[in-house]
């Protein structure tokens, strides 16, 4: 996109909230202000109505209430089009336990420009983990291991081939170019899938050295020895990032490399679970019920 579209860029947040924690949630908002022209909040079935949550806010918020839990990839959908709807240009991509760092938004705006002669699907910021300061590295696909990238200088453009839904600004042509998040996936593996379809369709995605986005990943940590940490998920999401694994193998814009490195990945996902976390008769039954969905080429949200 020319940088003189995106000096008058029109930037909003579009963020999932179920259930959200309060004050994550306002700690979110507050973050925001001055860094996006508009918040769309995709309230996806919460128990608790999200809008009392933003009281005090410096950043109002247009709220979207779906009745119930439709999903990730639906909620950004929505979001994305009530966006789109108010005038914005680009999306900020969100869940509602993320916190932007300062200037984050305009880092990346910044890295669309510096990106400007190429097709670019989203950029997105270094990614830590409040809890345990844990920090993703920027993933670039190869055969025998993937190369993982950590930024040596705070103004590098990092080619990548994925990139985290949380945090990611995505400009709309693009995203009506690559097309919409798959909603049959309903949670795990969306981004995934829309970053490979992106990319298989001549897209580009970097993630920028300098911004950096605060967001939990699963529900807990279990140790293993003195170094290692395994992501804690509930036996729900394990049947969901089974499934859905399983389901993509079977696309053929999703890159063999992956597929290869990926079905390694599952087993020894699934050993660890085994040996190291309860309920393991629930993660047994629900990896299980997984693989035969994924079998049945059933998708949606579980039943």
């Amino acid at each position: 996109m020319p940088a003189a579209t995106l000096s008058t860029a029109r930037v909003a947040s579009v963020t999932i909230a179920l259930d959200p924690e309060p004050q994550r949630l306002l700690e979110q908002m507050r973050a925001l202000a001055g860094q996006v022209e508009m918040a769309i909040i995709v309230d996806n079935g919460s128990t608790r109505p999200v809008e009392p949550m933003l009281a005090g806010s410096a950043l109002p918020a247009h709220t979207v209430r779906l009745e119930s839990n439709q999903g990730v990839a639906r909620g950004f959908n929505v979001g994305i089009d009530a966006a789109a709807s108010l005038g914005a240009t680009h999306v900020l991509l969100l869940d509602h336990d993320s916190v932007p760092g300062p200037n984050m938004v305009f880092v990346l705006r910044e890295a669309l420009k510096k990106a400007s002669a190429r097709n670019v699907a989203a950029v997105g910021p270094r990614i830590r983990d409040p809890r345990d300061r844990r920090e993703l590295p920027f993933i670039q696909l190869g055969w025998l291991r993937n190369r993982h990238v950590r930024p040596r200088r705070g103004d590098q453009l990092i080619p990548c081939d994925f990139l985290i839904s949380s945090g990611s600004l995505v400009p709309i042509d693009a995203y009506r170019r690559v097309g919409k998040f798959d909603e049959s996936l309903f949670v795990d593996n969306v981004d995934l899938e829309w970053c490979m379809r992106a990319r298989a369709q001549g897209f580009s995605l970097y993630g920028a050295a300098a911004a950096y986005l605060e967001h939990q990943l699963g529900d807990r940590r279990y140790p293993v020895g003195r170094k290692m940490r395994l992501i804690v998920h509930s036996p729900e999401r394990v049947y969901y990032m089974t499934r859905n694994r399983l389901l993509l193998y079977r696309r053929p814009y999703m890159p063999l490399k992956w597929k290869m490195k990926d079905s390694l990945r599952i087993v020894a996902k699934f050993t660890a679970t085994m040996l190291f976390l309860a309920p393991r008769r629930e993660y047994a039954r629900m990896t299980w019920r997984g693989l035969r969905d994924a079998w049945r080429l059933r998708a949606g949200k579980l039943p």
